[in-house]
């Protein structure tokens, strides 16, 4: 069997898409018609031929041959700058196509017109250019031996073995020790009667082959199995080779070694002396590094390997989960990189035998030992490497050296090979979307449609998608990459949309792209840059894209966001710069909050693809965005200034996305009707009669998918008109949300038209807003709705029932508002068909997870299920708010409840109920200002964990509820004055976080007791506890975050122990004394605080006992004091070097003399100055050394007056005054 190849060259998708282009009927008549030299065509088509047969080759070599790596960028460059001809001239042709549309009636006199411009024009003289740059490269190739075909590829590396060295092992013991359960017992056969196929997944590096040794040399696994056999398969999926070396493992463990029965190169010959030897043993086989995903060599492989009733296991080690599939593999475990800490362990021995011995002789390195182990992202193969490059080397230069370079720099012939591999399998257009990904920074989640919406703006997806949808098609792109471990899926996602690309993976896509894709804060960018994205910044000025004037080739401009804060972009940049940049496909603009408007010159981008405007303050678009006719996407999404859309919508020929949601538009265009490739419209607005399109116009679009809100159903005059938009037949629509605009009179008539508006059966999420009859259609709660998830019922305030919701199969998150004449639920709610209830296999609401009801004001009761079995099986949050007529109970049994949240529904629970759900509540929200819910009186042992009770104005004492909850975590007590004292015994120790606020009466946990919270990290009193004086910053032993807001009487803080006995682990210190408070007391040295990073003092007047000697830790302090004993001059704030952010205001003579002498740190990030009471000017002249200020800002009173001359940094990017 042939070795398999290497998937196709970076450039051979690129040059393919060229070559349909050029030999395309549409280009072609194009040509012909305006005369452009067809010669040069075919030409370059050609010489492309001719480029193409070598790329495989030059590809491969290029990471051991500099000079053809160089080649290969200088080559990319031409193919892209021939793509910027070949797009100028289809976007001609695509100017002539719309035209043509609107007038019909074209000429020979027109086409004659465009080839005088054109055929003596620059397009040919650049056509000639290009054609000669590809000549050349030909010529190039020929002289650098690249070969014209490429054969199998075969593998150069070593090949791995069952040898393992285990004294360098670190941080895999919980893995070895899973698989070893799976392999020692009998489950976990996969579809096969007696072999089990066991996966170990993950990406290059991490150490796949390592653990299947250490599994491979355990002793449980020598005791298990009476046989073993390894073998390395790599690239090379030969089914000979693999059985050869398989039967000869076998055969040299049971016969006399001078068997030579697997010299044979007959496949059957060599499986059938195999099933001899496999027979009645029980077998282990490791299969390392597999890459073929074919079941039918898979499955000729394996036949051998079943026969018998003895349970034998196999493990393969593979990077790609399709080959764990098409083996059928169970389970398929999936390597976690190792720990920072288990990668320094790694390092460190390898470098010098192990840590013990670095931190015994050279303690200095350590720290910079650990810094480099975070380089490594978790990958032994790189810890294992740069301990080789460390070995035996004691100089902290030459470690610093490498803990600050490129880790694709260090000279190492490890780290690259092994991830680079998986990038060479990638079929060509796979290719080019791995290496556009460096565009984003490190640890920056991706998202999966957006980035495919980028993909196709860059052209990445015009190659080989077939018959399928170029979405589709995209989106199977980025599963590919996912399977592939070259994409992760987030540790900390639940809902399987969030994903990240590993550290040095990132970097793999970064050597990749080359010039060609950057970020800002690399530096050292191309002129000939072509994907380009850079950090968003509160204030991003012109400065910062003065050299954008430079990168004419660029086609992708992408800020990325990390605020939500207001940004603002230099007008200049929208106005001057982008008009420059002609060869944009992907623009965005998204989130400068200070763009009002767009330049018309924006219409001159003519090859934009991608343009995103949403979060700006846009009132309107340019007439002249209608010349775009390339553009695919357009997003508008929280442009609530936006009111209108261009009238000319329907020159936009190629618009497939366009998400308007949450903006001001109140009516579309009519010509929007005729963008039939639209895949996304966010929302439909139906017109007045001749204003706007009808609802029937939404027939226009069959393509439509993901989510749609249809407005405005007021305007619906005719009810057949809804039938027409035939929304049942969009299948690919998820999400569906119905709203009119306002409550009709004419009941019978808005029935009908929501009785037409069937959703697709399909849909995952239904709303509907404003709905004014009387009942619902019979289609709403229909059980064939079985992918619904979601539903929302807002304001319907004519409906008297609500429909049978309990049917539907899938639904797992309700909500129903302002149903206002709605008095009872009963029945109806569950189930629709007589007799169902009794049915022994119903169960209403069986997927149902969260439930909320919001000011129902009529309802008076809720009728519990009748059926055989209980309804809500699986609830876990039942929300109430303002159902203040509902009397009753809840129902009674939910076994899944987890949290209860229940405001202004005085009169429910008036009485003591049967809540057998109660003691599995995790979380509990009651806020109620009539009545103390007897829900608070339950005494049962539970699991509660959280706890807020807000405005119990009848409460006096702390509920038996709290003290029974004994996991309580999170307790948080609003506004209860009437609440005096918290329980003799206390409350549970298991607590971790408490907050009380606007509870005066309240007395504070007694002193003596504070020692028993050993798990309270966080502490905030606001407004609370008025006999509260003093507080020991020591009292809680796990204390981190402390807030004393407008306590009375408090007016100093302390410590218990003395200095030596006692370890702050508080992080944050947060206090504003009261109104009434002149002083407050610091009786410690604030030193002490060891761990302190947040400090916040507000009083009109500090005083300290000894010293200030601030923590060294501090990263943000807030001091607002008229007065300070010491005062803050002689704090030494210059030697914090951690400190980032300063907030001050003092009396005049101290902060002028903070900002005259240089008495602030130059670590300040940002400074923010009180000077409200400020008449005088300052000095500010000591503020021009502080090198790392990004952000000043002055509170200032009507009468501040001026600031001195040149005082600001050079670093500064925002200075604001805010007058209070």
């Amino acid at each position: 069997m042939a070795a398999a190849l290497i998937g196709g060259a970076f450039l051979s998708a690129s040059v393919q898409t060229l070559m349909d282009k050029l030999t395309s009927t549409e280009f072609r008549d194009y040509i012909t018609k305006t005369k452009l030299n067809e010669s040069l065509m075919e030409e370059m088509e050609t010489t492309l031929l001719a480029l193409e047969v070598v790329l495989d080759d030059a590809e491969e070599k290029q990471i051991l041959q500099p000079k053809i790596k160089q080649w290969l960028d200088r080559l990319k460059d031409a193919i892209f700058d021939a793509e910027d001809l070949l797009n100028e001239i289809s976007y001609d042709a695509l100017r002539c196509k719309v035209e043509k549309k609107q007038d019909g009636n074209i000429t020979d006199q027109f086409w004659n017109l465009l080839s005088t411009k054109n055929s003596n024009g620059e397009s040919n003289s650049e056509m000639e250019k290009i054609c000669k740059r590809l000549q050349t490269f030909v010529q190039q190739s020929n002289i650098l031996g690249l070969q014209r075909t490429v054969r199998g590829r075969v593998s150069r590396r070593t090949p791995s073995s069952s040898v393992v060295n285990e004294s360098v092992m670190v941080g895999r013991n919980e893995d070895k020790d899973r698989l070893l359960d799976v392999l020692v017992s009998d489950c976990g056969t996969s579809r096969y009667n007696n072999l089990g196929v066991v996966a170990i997944l993950v990406m290059g590096g991490v150490g796949k082959t390592t653990l299947a040794q250490l599994v491979y040399n355990d002793e449980k696994v020598e005791q298990h199995f009476d046989l073993k056999a390894w073998v390395c398969v790599s690239e090379d999926f030969d089914v000979v080779r693999i059985t050869k070396s398989l039967l000869e493992s076998v055969v040299r463990n049971t016969t006399s070694v001078n068997s030579k029965v697997w010299e044979s190169n007959n496949l059957d010959i060599l499986q059938v002396e195999l099933m001899k030897h496999l027979k009645d043993r029980r077998i282990l086989f490791v299969l390392d590094d597999i890459w073929n995903d074919n079941y039918l060599d898979w499955d000729r492989l394996i036949t051998p390997l079943i026969n018998g009733e003895t349970v034998s296991k196999v493990i393969i080690t593979t990077r790609e989960e399709k080959v764990a599939e098409v083996a059928c593999a169970f389970p398929i475990h999936k390597l976690e990189p190792l720990s920072d800490e288990d990668c320094w362990s790694l390092l460190s021995k390898h470098a010098f035998g192990g840590e013990e011995f670095l931190r015994g002789k050279y303690p200095n390195l350590e720290e910079i030992g650990r810094k480099i182990a975070r380089k490594c992202g978790g990958l032994p193969i790189a810890a294992k490497a740069l301990g080789g490059l460390m070995h035996s080397k004691v100089v902290e230069k030459e470690w610093t050296t490498i803990l600050h370079s490129d880790i694709w720099n260090l000279k190492n012939d490890t780290i690259l090979p092994a991830l680079h591999l998986s990038y060479q399998y990638l079929p060509s257009h796979l290719k080019r979307c791995f290496a556009y990904c460096s565009i984003f920074p490190k640890d920056y989640p991706l998202d999966r449609k957006k980035l495919v919406l980028l993909w196709m703006a860059e052209g990445f997806l015009d190659y080989c998608h077939g018959q399928k949808v170029v979405e589709e098609f995209g989106d199977d792109c980025f599963a590919e990459l996912l399977s592939r471990s070259l994409i992760q899926q987030s540790n900390d996602d639940a809902h399987g949309e969030k994903f990240v690309m590993h550290d040095l993976v990132n970097d793999l896509a970064t050597f990749i792209s080359g010039k060609s894709c950057c970020r800002l804060e690399c530096g050292n960018i191309s002129k000939n840059i072509r994907h380009l994205s850079y950090n968003q910044e509160v204030r991003d000025i012109f400065m910062k894209f003065k050299n954008f004037y430079n990168f004419k080739c660029l086609r992708s401009f992408l800020p990325i966001d990390f605020s939500d804060f207001n940004i603002h972009l230099s007008t200049k940049v929208v106005v001057d710069l982008l008009p420059t940049l002609k060869r944009l496909h992907v623009l965005s603009l998204s989130k400068y909050t200070n763009i009002f408007e767009l330049p018309d010159s924006i219409g001159n981008l003519v090859q934009l693809r991608y343009l995103d405007l949403s979060s700006t303050n846009i009132g309107s678009l340019p007439d002249t965005i209608c010349n775009l006719y390339n553009l695919q996407t357009l997003l508008l999404s929280r442009c609530q200034c936006l009111t209108e859309l261009p009238v000319h919508m329907g020159n936009l020929i190629n618009l497939r996305h366009l998400d308007i949601s949450s903006t001001d538009i109140k009516e579309l265009p009519m010509e929007i009707c005729g963008l039939e490739s639209l895949q996304t419209l966010t929302d439909f607005i139906v017109g007045k009669p001749q204003v706007g399109p009808s609802i029937k116009e939404l027939r226009k679009f069959p393509h439509l998918q993901g989510s749609l809100t249809i407005k405005n159903l007021h305007n619906v005059i005719d009810a057949t008109e809804a039938e027409d938009a035939n929304l049942k037949s969009k299948e690919q629509i998820e999400i569906l949300n119905l709203k009119w605009g306002k409550l009709s009179e004419d009941s019978l008539k808005v029935k009908v038209v929501l009785d037409m508006l069937h959703p697709p059966i399909n849909s995952k999420g239904l709303s509907i807003d404003l709905y004014g009859g009387t009942s619902f259609p019979n289609w709403l709660g229909d059980s064939s709705f079985s992918k619904m998830v979601s539903l929302y019922i807002n304001d319907c305030e004519y409906c008297m029932t609500l429909p049978p919701l309990g049917q539907l199969p899938s639904l797992k998150k309700l909500s129903i508002r302002n149903m206002l004449m709605l008095e009872t639920i009963g029945q109806e709610f569950y189930c629709v068909k007589e007799g169902k209830a009794s049915n022994s296999s119903f169960q209403p609401f069986s997927s149902l997870e969260c439930i909320t009801f919001v000011n129902m004001q009529n309802w008076k009761e809720w009728l519990p299920f009748e059926g055989k079995f209980f309804s809500f099986p699986r609830l876990r949050t039942l929300e109430l708010h303002s159902c203040h007529e509902l009397r009753g109970h809840l129902p009674s049994h939910l076994p899944c409840i987890e949290k209860i949240n229940i405001t202004g529904c005085a009169h429910l629970l008036e009485t003591p109920s049967a809540l057998h759900w109660l003691s599995s509540i995790k979380k509990i929200d009651i806020n109620d200002g009539m009545t103390e819910l007897s829900l608070l009186g339950s005494d049962s042992p539970c699991m509660r964990q959280h706890i807020a009770i807000e405005k119990c104005v009848t409460l006096s004492s702390v509920p038996k509820l709290i003290q029974c909850s004994n996991f309580l975590q999170d307790l948080r007590l609003y506004k209860i004055p009437s609440l005096t004292a918290f329980p003799t015994e206390g409350l549970p120790t298991s607590l971790q976080s408490l907050c009380v606020h606007s509870c005066e009466n309240l007395s504070f946990l007694p002193p003596e007791t504070w020692s028993n919270y050993k798990s309270l990290v966080s502490l905030e009193l606001f407004s609370s506890c008025d006999a509260l004086t003093s507080f020991p910053l020591d009292g809680f032993p796990a204390l981190q975050r402390l807030k004393l807001y407008d306590c009375r009487c408090l007016d100093s803080i302390f410590i218990l122990e003395s200095p030596s006995c006692w370890s702050s682990s508080l992080r944050s210190l947060e206090i504003k004394s009261h109104d009434s408070i002149g002083s407050l007391q610091v009786k410690l040295r604030m030193d002490m605080l060891t761990a302190l990073e947040v400090l916040s003092l507000n009083c009109p007047e500090l005083s300290f006992c000894e010293d200030v000697s601030l923590p060294p830790k501090l990263e943000s302090i807030e001091i607002l004091s008229e007065r300070s004993t010491p005062p803050v001059t002689e704090w030494g704030l210059k030697d914090l070097t951690a400190l980032s952010r300063l907030t001050i205001g003092v009396g005049d003579d101290i902060l002028n003399t903070l900002m005259k002498q240089s008495l602030l740190p130059i670590s300040l990030v940002s400074l923010t100055i009180d000077c409200r009471y400020k008449m005088k000017p300052y000095d500010g002249s000591g503020l021009r050394y502080l090198s790392s200020l990004k952000d000043l800002s002055f509170w200032c009173s009507e009468h501040f007056e001026s600031l001195p001359e040149n005082f600001l940094p050079s670093s500064l990017i925002s200075l604001k005054f805010f007058f209070l």
